[in-house]
């Protein structure tokens, strides 16, 4: 009987130290949403997030450990170890690309919480205050003597008016679209350029489109392909 008591004393013992266990709480996402950033392309441009973090646990929370997706991202924590009830924060900074477009990067919190490491996901739409679809030239099928089209479509996102004018240093590319063109916010326009290869084989083209916007004076576009020669008259 006393062998069985004992028995009963370590399991009630052994189940009571498996419920002290450090439990991380923090959110799984950050969404900041739509951005249009300011300044010129040339800065670093950032956006931030302070995440909380606290051990709803009933032992010490240790994080040994934020990783970062890449180095776009930073994700200093600011005390890595909390009891239980304790609360600390990591300070996300998550720098913009030049393009526009939806953003997603990962931060993994690796801890000695028992069900493993944690996945906070960061998002963002950056619309940059002048959204191009491309910036390739993308001609059709282009022959020798023959006019090839190629279009490019622009957003402006800018509280205010912009004026642009596309121009090309390049050869046989000429604009369509009667320039200047002036958009508001929320305005789009197509910009039609065609191109007349003098002689069959590859071709690189550039052209220019110069606004009023500050930090987008000049956005370079272009393109490159295979000219072929003049189908032969029947």
């Amino acid at each position: 009987m006393s062998k069985l008591r004992h028995v009963l004393v370590m399991l009630v013992l052994v189940s009571g130290m498996g419920y002290a266990q450090p439990k991380l709480g923090m959110q799984n996402e950050v969404d900041w949403g739509t951005v249009t950033p300011s300044g010129p392309l040339t800065e670093t441009q950032s956006v931030k997030y302070r995440v909380p973090v606290k051990n709803v646990g009933d032992s010490t929370l240790i994080i040994s450990n934020v990783r970062v997706q890449c180095g776009c991202t930073t994700a200093p924590i600011e005390d890595d170890t909390l009891l239980p009830g304790e609360e600390t924060s990591i300070n996300i900074t998550l720098n913009l690309p030049t393009g526009s477009g939806e953003l997603s990067k990962y931060v993994t919190v690796f801890s000695n919480d028992p069900s493993g490491a944690h996945v906070l996901r960061l998002k963002v739409l950056v619309q940059r205050p002048i959204q191009l679809a491309t910036s390739f030239l993308a001609f059709d099928r282009v022959d020798v003597g023959a006019s090839s089209r190629a279009l490019v479509g622009l957003t402006v996102y800018a509280d205010t008016t912009v004026t642009i004018i596309a121009s090309s240093p390049s050869e046989g590319v000429r604009i369509v679209t009667p320039m200047p063109l002036t958009l508001t916010k929320g305005q789009t326009a197509e910009i039609e350029f065609r191109y007349t290869p003098q002689k069959a084989g590859m071709f690189n083209v550039q052209a220019v489109l110069n606004t009023t916007l500050p930090g987008y004076e000049k956005i370079e576009l272009s393109g490159y392909g295979s000219a072929f020669p003049a189908p032969e008259k029947p």
